[in-house]
């Protein structure tokens, strides 16, 4: 049976601030998977070149993109939503942020499904509902899951500010939600929730620790339990460790390695 592979990410989550919110379903994917509080983005640390890190599985010199403003890479690098189309795969992204449109080619997606809901937390619940609605009627093997509304919080009220720490809280059972649809498929499911980056004050896009340092959070099938991830992570390994969960023959241009002591 193919293995069903989810990618959430939570748009801003420092690290520290995950372990001050309460979140029994993150904290739960911490005890019996494999982490680090001490991963690596990229620089800028802004939101599209950080996932475009994330999907195609290099750094931001290589893929050009130093803003939220999307542009052709002059080189292309293919992320893993295309690889994973080219090699059988069936492959779905759920998000409230239309840049991210740009994170794979536009006919490698079997489903995508964009509501414009990304200033209140509710836009976060809606695309966890229809993310878990269509993992339970339809054949998916990866699944992209991004929850936008924390990042907001912390660009309104400040990085760990009281409603920024209530927005996290709060994004937990958006992913508990996703998780219970894919888990009653039947199917091996493996998944990781990780930031894009993180933020100080009412900002980010800095070297800074506070904005560079993100948590990573591998939770399932073949994944080791209670595991705390000593070596370096980087935003770009997520790509490649993925594609090794998937089963896929990684792209040569990608430059992550695959975050093979997690694994069991």
């Amino acid at each position: 049976m193919r293995p069903l592979v989810l990618l959430f990410s939570i748009d801003g989550m420092r690290p520290d601030a995950l372990v001050l919110a309460e979140t029994p379903t993150l904290d739960r994917l911490v005890k019996e998977g494999a982490s680090t509080m001490k991963a690596r983005t990229v620089m800028p640390s802004v939101t599209l070149p950080c996932h475009t890190s994330m999907f195609r599985g290099v750094d931001v010199p290589r893929h050009g993109i130093t803003s939220n403003t999307f542009s052709p890479l002059a080189r292309p690098v293919p992320s893993i939503i295309d690889v994973a189309t080219q090699q059988g795969r069936r492959c779905a992204m759920f998000y409230n942020w239309g840049p991210l449109r740009d994170l794979c080619g536009p006919e490698s997606l079997a489903f995508s499904y964009f509501v414009g809901d990304l200033d209140r937390h509710e836009g976060d619940e809606h695309v966890a509902r229809v993310a878990a609605e269509h993992l339970a009627s339809e054949d998916i093997d990866f699944a992209f899951i991004y929850l936008g509304y924390t990042d907001i919080a912390g660009h309104a009220h400040g990085w760990m500010s009281p409603e920024y720490i209530e927005g996290i809280r709060r994004a937990a059972p958006c992913v508990q939600q996703v998780l219970d649809a894919a888990v009653a498929t039947g199917r091996p499911v493996t998944a990781l929730v990780q930031s894009d980056h993180g933020g100080h004050e009412r900002s980010h896009g800095t070297e800074m620790p506070e904005d560079m340092t993100i948590p990573w959070v591998l939770w399932g099938d073949r994944v080791r339990r209670g595991f705390t991830i000593e070596a370096p992570v980087r935003i770009f390994d997520t790509c490649t460790t993925l594609a090794h969960l998937l089963d896929l023959n990684p792209a040569r241009e990608w430059e992550g390695r695959i975050v093979s002591e997690a694994l069991d």
